[in-house]
């Protein structure tokens, strides 16, 4: 399998099992969003607090470019880089991309 291919399939089984896992709230749910085309995969919050609140929004967006996983929002509890680090993905293809380019260079992964 090639590293292209190693890393969507890692990165679909690490959100699925995100959105599959249950809100707090009864009325909230997530969703496993893959655009294996464009390389774009997400974990969307979506429902109802109460009956006047409408929640959407985005758990975790993570977008393959260039060989490497970018994260680009990480709503999660212990970091999705985590997961994926446990998956077998170094720290040299992860780009924690919700920091600025002047910070990655300090945060131990990839900075582009």
């Amino acid at each position: 399998m090639d590293k292209l291919t190693k890393y969507r399939q890692i990165v679909c089984d690490a959100l699925t099992t995100i959105a599959e896992r249950r809100y707090s709230i009864p009325t909230l749910t997530h969703e496993a969003v893959f655009d294996e085309k464009n390389d774009r995969y997400l974990v969307l919050t979506v429902g109802w607090e109460g009956r006047v609140r409408r929640i959407h929004h985005c758990l975790v967006h993570l977008d393959i470019i260039n060989d490497k996983i970018w994260i680009q929002q990480d709503g999660m509890e212990d970091g999705i880089a985590y997961e994926l680090e446990a998956e077998g993905v170094p720290k040299a293809d992860i780009v924690l991309a919700f920091h600025s380019e002047e910070v990655r260079p300090y945060t131990g992964y990839a900075v582009a």
